[in-house]
């Protein structure tokens, strides 16, 4: 006799689960057990129930084939057929990106869960006894969004689409060029502004604030800000900085930020697409990896970059300059303008003391980081991103909403 998928991973859970999850240690990295049915692959390999995974794995499901990931906190989600999701790194609630597929997430009122997608993202409201689920699907350029339990409110380009139980939304490119969400504020130290492309006044710096292609924020005096891209990537700008985001395709795994004056951490989630990149840019200096942490200070002069963890990867930008160095932790490296990068020298004072200008000690942190500030009310609150479809350039993105028959655009 069959058994629903549900029914069979929860007394895998009840039975495996647990030694699994307290054999880990409360400080480990992994995020969660991965329960399968039929072939399920992490990476390359095909993996079995009870399977523990960690920031940085593609999960992956065939034809025919499913999947359950509960997450260290209460929270789990259903991967179905054909479906393909790369986890993500968090201090705080779960977090994965949606390359294809469809997925349904279960979470309860305290444990968030953010899930990414190019294009946008939703807020998922859980109920206080009921907690949320939501179905989401990614079919090349159309996303829907369903709502069984709880709240979710779309944010696109345009006004935002607010979905109650019961009602679904898609989300696909529209006929007219607009830009293309990239991330939002989900820290901040005030003051700092934001100019948007294309315009001429600038706005404050606030929470959880989206942050879309080309827009270009800056830090002022004491003010700091934390970015999170769309991938799970964090910015960390220090005060009196300058930076832009020209292109973030999660999908993909391609971004290219250019840092116009000032400091800031780049912590970098793990590229695993082909032809993927992080490139961070100066003007004197092209910084590059895929797995890593690394910090730098540019000026119009010169770039400083000392690596944090992992590889990173220093060169000039000019091209006719072929020298590059690899840096590791501890090392720095400084590329004058017109000049190749020096020999990396190792330097952990130095490195220490851009990190703390750069730290986002007594930020307050937004959705994605324990909830979102409504009003007097801190609710917790998933962040899901919803696929815009857009090409390199942008496209403006449109949600429609249907509801028993019918189709009626709304906003909260």
């Amino acid at each position: 006799m069959k058994r629903p998928l549900g029914v069979v991973t929860a007394l895998l859970l009840i039975l495996a689960g647990t030694k699994a999850l307290q054999g880990a240690g409360p400080d480990a990295p992994w995020l969660g057990v991965l329960w399968t049915k039929g072939t399920v692959s992490v990476g390359s390999a095909r993996v079995t129930s009870g399977t523990t995974v960690l920031p940085g794995d593609v999960i992956s499901t065939a034809q025919e084939s499913s999947a359950w990931l509960r997450f260290r906190t209460p929270a789990s989600t259903v991967l179905l057929a054909d479906t393909e999701v790369v986890l993500l790194a968090s201090d705080s609630a779960p977090s994965f990106l949606l390359r294809r597929g469809t997925v349904v997430v279960d979470e309860k009122f305290v444990d968030p869960v953010q899930v990414a997608v190019p294009g946008g993202f939703v807020l998922v409201q859980g109920d206080p006894q009921l907690g949320a689920e939501c179905e989401m699907a990614t079919v090349e350029n159309t996303s829907t969004v369903s709502v069984k339990r709880g709240l979710a409110e779309i944010h696109g380009q345009g006004a935002p689409v607010l979905l109650h139980a019961g009602q679904s939304a898609r989300v696909e490119a529209g006929p007219q060029g607009g830009p293309q969400v990239a991330g939002k504020i989900n820290r901040v130290i005030p003051k700092g502004v934001i100019r948007r492309d294309g315009q001429l006044q600038e706005l404050p710096l606030q929470l959880n604030q989206v942050i879309d292609w080309n827009d270009l924020v800056r830090t002022l005096e004491a003010g700091r800000a934390q970015i999170t891209l769309l991938d799970g990537t964090t910015l960390n700008v220090g005060a009196r900085s300058e930076i832009k985001i020209l292109q973030h395709e999660p999908q993909k795994q391609q971004t290219i930020i250019e840092l116009t004056a000032g400091k800031v951490e780049a912590n970098v989630q793990k590229i695993t697409a082909p032809g993927g990149k992080f490139e961070l840019r100066t003007k004197s200096a092209v910084i590059g990896t895929i797995d890593t942490s690394f910090v730098a200070e540019s000026d119009d002069k010169h770039t400083r970059v000392c690596g944090v963890k992992g590889t990173t990867v220093v060169k000039s930008s000019s091209p006719t300059i072929n020298k590059t160095v690899k840096l590791h932790r501890k090392e720095c490296t400084t590329v004058i303008f017109g000049g190749p990068p020096t020999n990396p020298v190792f330097s952990p004072t130095e490195m220490a003391n851009m990190l703390n200008q750069t730290a986002m000690n007594g930020a307050t942190a937004g959705a994605g980081a324990g909830g979102l500030a409504i009003g007097a009310t801190h609710i917790p609150l998933v962040w899901v991103a919803v696929a815009a479809g857009a090409a390199i350039g942008g496209a403006a993105t449109g949600a429609v909403l249907a509801t028993s028959g019918t189709t009626s655009p709304t906003t909260p």
